[in-house]
């Protein structure tokens, strides 16, 4: 999409709680997808414990997956995701591998932070978005020609990005280093 046919920044934000999951949610329904999968069954207490909440908000939170039609739990019963909350779970869980293969393989992130990174936008980014992301890991992790040159040549621009050395001819940042406004951002917070 080009700039102009962009819609206005001020759109996009609002569209943030439309969203299918929220990241609480996200986590809810992986809670009851793995608890299921390695005990046979979720139960309030299993997902208290798994997420490290109270039990009231557990059967608050599925109270609200319910009423979406993702999860199925009748009081003090097992809890059971629905087609779709099984859907969704998979979903967030194979978005989360792939972000964490790009964050890790491709810009070589540690894994702690390539682990908390995909893990906060794993349930925002579209499918569309990591059919792409997933291809484009494929292809820079691939014996490709192309691939490997873009391995050697990003390894070098990196150099370079931490030296300072290419500051001036950054497509980036122009003149001014951006990654040293991230750096004293995240130094403040």
């Amino acid at each position: 999409m080009q700039q102009s046919e962009r819609e206005p920044a001020g759109e996009t934000w609002k569209r943030f709680n439309e969203k299918e999951l929220t990241h609480s949610m996200a986590h809810y329904i992986q809670a009851v997808a793995a608890q299921a999968q390695e005990a046979g069954a979720a139960s309030v207490s299993g997902i208290a414990d798994r997420l490290g909440v109270s039990k009231a908000g557990v059967t608050s939170m599925l109270r609200t997956l319910k009423g979406r039609g993702l999860v199925r739990h009748e009081r003090y019963g097992d809890v059971t995701l629905t087609d779709e909350g099984q859907r969704l779970a998979a979903r967030t869980e194979r978005s989360r591998d792939v972000l964490i293969l790009f964050l890790e393989d491709i810009l070589g992130l540690p894994a702690a932070a390539a682990e908390e990174d995909a893990c906060m936008i794993e349930h925002l980014v579209s499918p569309a978005s990591m059919v792409q992301l997933l291809r484009l890991t494929g292809f820079l992790r691939s014996d490709e020609p192309a691939a490997a040159r873009f391995r050697e040549a990003f390894r070098e621009y990196l150099v370079r990005c931490e030296e300072g050395s290419s500051v001036a001819e950054c497509p980036v940042c122009r003149g001014t280093c951006l990654r040293h406004a991230f750096e004293e951002t995240d130094r403040r917070v």
